[in-house]
């Protein structure tokens, strides 16, 4: 979602959480989502030249008990939270990004049969956006 001109990312969110509750959308918490962008290590990558994958670790918190892997032009991978411990251990393998942690947090509202989420994306303390997820949910 662009950020309204003259307007700061947190002015801006306001503003939309706001006009969703002037429209009848009621609040039904908060959520957070983040993400961490791993590389493939050096000591694995067998000719020079050879670029390295990336792949992104995620976490959810609609999906408490589980951790998403995502690699660059590749499969998905769903795991259980303990993933994290194994990505430690496979450090050799995959290299954390430097400074490359992006996080989502926001509040969820229930509109009709939308749920929409509303967050201030940031990395590290600065905000860089802001992200808009509508799920449609028909009743019927």
């Amino acid at each position: 979602m662009p950020v309204a001109e003259g307007k700061s990312v947190q002015q801006t969110v306001e503003l939309l959480t706001r006009k969703l509750e002037m429209l009848g959308a009621e609040k039904q918490g908060t959520f957070c989502v983040d993400c961490e962008t791993y590389h493939t290590a050096a000591s694995t990558l067998g000719s020079q030249g050879q670029t390295g994958k990336l792949m992104y670790v995620m976490h959810n918190s609609e999906y408490p008990l589980s951790c998403f892997a995502l690699f660059e032009n590749g499969p998905c991978l769903i795991a259980d939270t303990n993933f994290d411990v194994l990505m430690v251990k496979l450090k050799g393998f995959f290299q954390s990004a430097k400074a490359s942690k992006i996080e989502t947090r926001g509040t969820r509202y229930q509109y009709c049969d939308f749920l929409v989420k509303v967050g201030t994306v940031t990395m590290g303390p600065s905000a860089r956006g802001i992200s808009v997820e509508v799920e449609y949910g028909p009743c019927v």
